[in-house]
């Protein structure tokens, strides 16, 4: 049985760039399948490095004409070979707040058909981002994507981050937060997320203040894979 795993949250909360990584790493370990959802945001999608994602095994699935300078907001027919029977493992990138969970509505009858213990469904909070800034309004988020998805939220992410200006002091707002959201909603806090250096400083802070493991979860470190940096606009574009 394949393990299926999808990413949801708000604009700017590191879904693609989760997405990309752990993909990427679970390529390593076997069959692995990126789909990207997202049809809100063409400009900043895991579809755009395909070339990290192929040379790492890992299978690409994205919307008609993604790259093609052409937009079409649709989805691909391959998107229901993702449920087909098998081994390994499948990511979701969904496009940011409800609006962009309303495509992935449509998968509920497949996703009924998949065993709990192989679905993971997580809410990406970064408390850098105003939509979901404080525990009421990534909760009010949360709720929407929820209901428009059709599907529940097994785990919460604390992905705290300011792009490269990112230090340990973002990942504790960001514990603070997903604690209090956890409380609410009575959701487990799945993990943390940031660079390896990132997540080391966090780890000793945390542990000299007494920050409770059960709002920290596992660490899942990431490589910056879509960040564009000013330079990297000049010399390259979009």
């Amino acid at each position: 049985m394949k393990d299926y795993w999808v990413l949801l949250g708000s604009f700017g909360s590191g879904k693609s760039e989760i997405a990309l990584n752990m993909s990427i790493n679970a390529a390593k370990a076997g069959p692995c399948t990126l789909v990207d959802l997202d049809v809100i945001n063409p400009y900043f999608r895991t579809s755009e490095r395909g070339d990290v994602l192929t040379p790492a095994g890992v299978e690409l699935i994205m919307p008609p004409y993604a790259l093609e300078k052409i937009e079409i907001m649709s989805l691909s027919a391959r998107v229901y070979s993702a449920f087909t029977p098998g081994e390994g493992s499948v990511f979701f990138d969904i496009g940011g707040d409800h609006v962009g969970s309303i495509a992935l509505g449509q998968y509920k009858p497949y996703f009924d058909r998949i065993p709990d213990e192989h679905k993971h469904i997580l809410f990406i909070v970064n408390p850098l981002r105003p939509t979901a800034a404080d525990v009421d309004s990534a909760w009010a988020v949360l709720e929407k994507i929820q209901l428009v998805s059709r599907l529940s939220v097994t785990g919460i992410v604390n992905n705290g981050n300011l792009a490269g200006e990112t230090d340990y002091t973002h990942l504790v707002e960001g514990y603070e937060l997903v604690k209090g959201l956890s409380e609410k909603t009575g959701i487990p806090v799945w993990g943390t997320c940031g660079t390896k250096p990132v997540l080391e400083t966090f780890d000793a802070y945390a542990k000299e203040h007494g920050l409770d493991p059960t709002y920290i979860g596992r660490y899942e470190p990431i490589e910056v894979l879509m960040h564009r940096s000013w330079d990297k606009f000049l010399n390259e574009g979009l």
